[in-house]
């Protein structure tokens, strides 16, 4: 069984975490990085086992928000929704950039067309799910950077943007 989260720690930006087990066992890949280990509850809390090193893990969960501690440390982190912040954060200025790893499903404009705020710009696919990236404003398309079928980065630039020319008054 296998399950994906985007997580974020304080103010940081959200990063993604796969969790697959293997029986008792399980790899944790954060952010491409795999850590293979265990979880077992031990008392109050859980005996966490991650390559050769064990600790004591304490864990509690109120709704989308995790608090953990761990290896000395104490961390507060929410659960990142991310279609949600896929629409909300992927388009700042003039660049709509990827919001998490993923694949190319749809590109929706080219450049040289003018778009609408709103407007869906490129369909991605991320941890299985389809997000659309809009037009953060009006705007003519200056770039596309990517096809259908490329796999890109979190933060890859998508789309640039330039402003529409305003009609001269005279």
């Amino acid at each position: 069984m296998s399950r994906s989260f985007d997580i974020s720690i304080g103010e940081g930006d959200a990063f993604s975490v796969d969790v697959a087990r293997h029986g008792d066992r399980a790899t944790v890949t954060i952010e491409g990085r795999p850590y293979h280990g265990s979880l077992r509850p031990a008392g109050d809390g859980y005996e966490l086992t991650l390559e050769d090193r064990t600790e004591r893990l304490w864990l509690f969960v109120a709704g989308d928000t995790v608090w953990l501690h761990a290896f000395g440390q104490a961390w507060q982190a929410q659960l990142v929704d991310p279609v949600e912040r896929s629409r909300a954060t992927a388009v700042s200025g003039d660049t709509a950039t990827a919001p998490m790893p993923g694949t190319v499903i749809a590109v929706n404009v080219e450049a040289g067309a003018a778009v609408g705020a709103g407007q869906t710009l490129v369909v991605i696919e991320s941890m299985k799910m389809q997000s659309e990236i809009i037009a953060e404003r009006d705007g003519v398309v200056d770039r596309v950077f990517v096809a259908i079928g490329d796999t890109f980065d979190r933060g890859a630039a998508l789309v640039a943007l330039e402003p529409l020319d305003e009609p001269e008054e005279g």
